[in-house]
């Protein structure tokens, strides 16, 4: 399965692309906000299909102008990107998490163990997978 980590710090990047690799995922590194947005949306802020990827892990404290936050708010404008799960980390505090629960994102705080990563990974995706027992 295609997962997209958007994260600017190139140790952190590294070590969760080679152990979602190891768990058999193909991971798409994006190193900047715009990057990403570029990859996911374009220039026309409409979604390529089939989208590449079925997951995002998401830094919340980018270098640059755009926040990890901001990423998700212009991912979810878009009609195929609103049920795209997303984890978003972050080593800073967390109590801005009630104004985001409108992204409808998932939670992990830095530091975090890989294990902890992994098993939520598997979880969105198998969650995401499972049919929708009221359709």
């Amino acid at each position: 399965m295609p997962i997209g980590l958007l994260e600017d710090d190139a140790a952190i990047q590294e070590m969760l692309r080679l152990v979602l690799q190891d768990e058999g995922y193909a991971v798409t590194v994006f190193s900047t906000a715009d990057a990403a947005l570029k990859a996911l949306i374009g220039p026309e802020q409409t979604a390529p299909m089939p989208l590449p990827i079925e997951l995002l892990i998401v830094d919340w404290r980018l270098q640059g102008s755009i926040s990890g936050t901001e990423v998700i708010r212009r991912l979810r404008t878009v009609p195929e990107l609103q049920t795209l799960p997303i984890i978003l980390t972050t080593a800073a505090n967390f109590n801005e998490i009630p104004a985001l629960q409108d992204l409808h994102i998932s939670f992990l705080e830095k530091p975090f163990e890989v294990d902890q990563m992994v098993d939520l990974v598997r979880n969105l995706l198998q969650s995401q997978s499972q049919p929708d027992p009221t359709s």
